[in-house]
This record gives structure tokens, C-alpha cells and sequence, in this order.
């Protein structure tokens, strides 16, 4: 039941002790919700439910809950539910989003924190990955942005077919949150093709950059590529890990690479939108689409 003050004397009702031996049995007086909510006074000591095809969020503020009320939040709907801190403080030692079947509590240690307690949620053999940009964005003008993909533990960006049709070296980078700062922290290896053996075709990478690179071209003709990032941690308030691979072939087809790349992404924001550009020269991408995936 919702958190209440009783008095001395007090008889309480049928419906009144029913509530309480619920919420006892770690349940709570049941309130459905279908949008996005913000928490309020009367939640203390409830169990919300969150049932919408498309992502939600439940807001915690401050000066609402006292320290040892708790909110039990289960998600039954497609769409992730991420809680998330409004005005209040929100810790976990997992995720903030909920996908669908999964619940947590919320345990408040004061008027203004909380810390979320995910339950385990049931066994999968491996990430329950969706589509967040349906059909694909094509790859356009100098850079191209993918926003709304917040509340994902798992990101997969694939890359396919990308071009930039002039004749410059160029590499494909990847930022988040239109971070341009020196944070993407990433050591690989790369493996040119070529006519003629020479020791230079072999070659490691290990940069810290404003972005990470994909693929490169092998020389200075018009390339295509394609390749995937998969990285951890996207929703949570710390360092993200990163691996991934691409390949790229000049115009003529003499020359082809194979490039592969890991390290981490060195920023405590959650990651909310890609972007991804030519960062050597800042071609026009004149082809290619890319794909992002998302696993809460």
C-alpha cells in the first residue's frame, strides 16, 4: 500500500490490512502506467508497472521520499523503461533500463538519492538486440547524427558501403554525443594489400583522438567500406569498452584493407546519439548507410 501515517487507536479496514500484508510480501498497491511518469509522494511503498511499445521513463525527484521508502518498477511492455534522475540522485551497480519483463527496486537512503536495485531478470543466451534507427540512416553531407538511442547497456554500429568518392586518404570516425574532445582512448592493427610485399602493408594503430577510425583507405583514390563498433556501457556513469573491425577497398581494386580496433571511450555521460564523419580531410559522403543496434 502507499506509504501512511496511523494514529493511536486507529481501526484499520479490511482493504486496509489486505494492502499491507502485500506490501509485507515485498508487492505494493499495483498503479499501471502506459507513458512516461514522474514519481510523486503517494508512490512510496507502491509497485508500478510500465507497459508501452516505445521507450519510457520514470523521473525521480527530490524532497518526495523519505529515507527507507522504497518503489518496486516492472516493465511489461516492448519499449525500454530507464529511470532516471530528475532532480534527485540516482545509483546503481547495473543499468537504469528496464527492457521488457524486468523490474527493480528503487530504495531511497535519503530525500534526495535513491539507489536502484535490479532484479536479475530472466536467463537469455545472449543480447536481446533492436533495430533503434528503423531501415537504416543514409550517410550524407559532411557528418550524419543518430539521435534517441539513450537507455542502451549495448550499442552495435555497422557500417555498410560507405564512400566519399574524391581522391584523398581518408579515415571513418566515430564520436558520441558530438564529443570532440580527445576522449576515444584505442589501439588495433591494420593489414594493407598491395601488388608487392612490404613491411609497411602490416601496421598498428594506437591513438588517442577526438574520434575512433573504422577503416582507412590504402591510397589516395576514391574508397568504399564497411565495419562494425560494438560497445558496453553506453548507459552507465562511466568508461565504455569498444571493439570493432573494418575493411576498405580503393576505386581501382588494387589496394584493400583490413582494420581492427578496441579501448574505450573515456566519459562519464550516458551515450544518447552517433556520429559519424570523414575526419582526415572532412570529405562528402556521397554513399552508405549505417545501422545501430541497441541492447538494454
Amino acid at each position: 500500500m502507499a506509504k501512511q501515517t496511523f494514529t493511536t487507536g486507529q481501526v484499520l479496514t479490511a482493504a486496509q490490512m489486505t494492502s499491507l500484508q502485500q506490501t509485507a510480501m515485498l508487492g505494493g498497491a499495483a498503479s499501471a502506467k502506459t507513458a512516461s511518469y514522474t514519481l510523486v509522494a503517494a508512490d512510496a511503498g507502491t509497485a508500478i508497472s510500465m507497459s508501452n511499445a516505445s521507450a519510457t521513463t520514470i523521473t525521480v525527484n527530490t524532497a518526495l521520499f523519505a529515507a527507507g521508502d522504497t518503489v518496486q518498477i516492472t516493465n511489461i511492455g516492448a519499449g525500454v523503461c530507464t529511470i532516471t534522475a530528475g532532480t534527485a540522485t540516482v545509483n546503481t551497480s547495473a543499468s537504469l533500463a528496464l527492457a521488457q519483463y524486468e523490474s527493480g527496486t528503487l530504495d531511497f537512503t535519503s530525500t534526495s538519492a535513491a539507489i536502484f536495485i535490479k532484479g536479475a531478470g530472466a536467463a537469455a543466451s545472449g543480447a536481446n538486440w533492436t533495430l533503434l534507427n528503423s531501415g537504416g540512416t543514409s550517410l550524407t553531407g559532411t557528418s550524419t547524427s543518430i539521435t534517441g538511442i539513450s537507455g542502451q547497456d549495448k550499442l552495435m554500429i555497422v557500417v555498410k558501403g560507405a564512400s566519399h568518392g574524391t581522391a584523398l586518404d581518408d579515415n571513418l570516425g566515430i564520436q558520441f554525443n558530438t564529443d570532440t574532445g580527445n576522449n576515444y582512448l584505442w589501439q588495433g592493427s591494420y593489414i594493407i594489400g598491395a601488388t608487392t610485399y612490404a613491411k609497411t602493408i602490416f601496421g598498428p594503430w594506437n591513438q588517442t583522438q577526438a574520434s575512433i577510425s573504422l577503416f582507412a583507405s590504402s591510397t589516395a583514390a576514391a574508397e568504399t567500406g564497411s565495419g562494425y563498433l560494438l560497445l558496453s556501457g553506453g548507459n552507465a556513469s562511466g568508461v565504455k569498452v569498444f571493439n570493432g573491425a573494418g575493411g576498405a577497398s580503393a576505386g581501382s581494386g588494387s589496394n584493400q584493407g583490413l582494420f581492427s580496433v578496441g579501448g574505450i571511450y573515456n566519459s562519464s555521460s550516458t551515450i544518447s546519439s552517433v556520429q559519424l564523419k570523414w575526419t582526415s580531410y572532412g570529405s562528402t559522403f556521397d554513399a552508405g548507410t549505417v545501422f545501430i543496434y541497441g541492447s538494454a
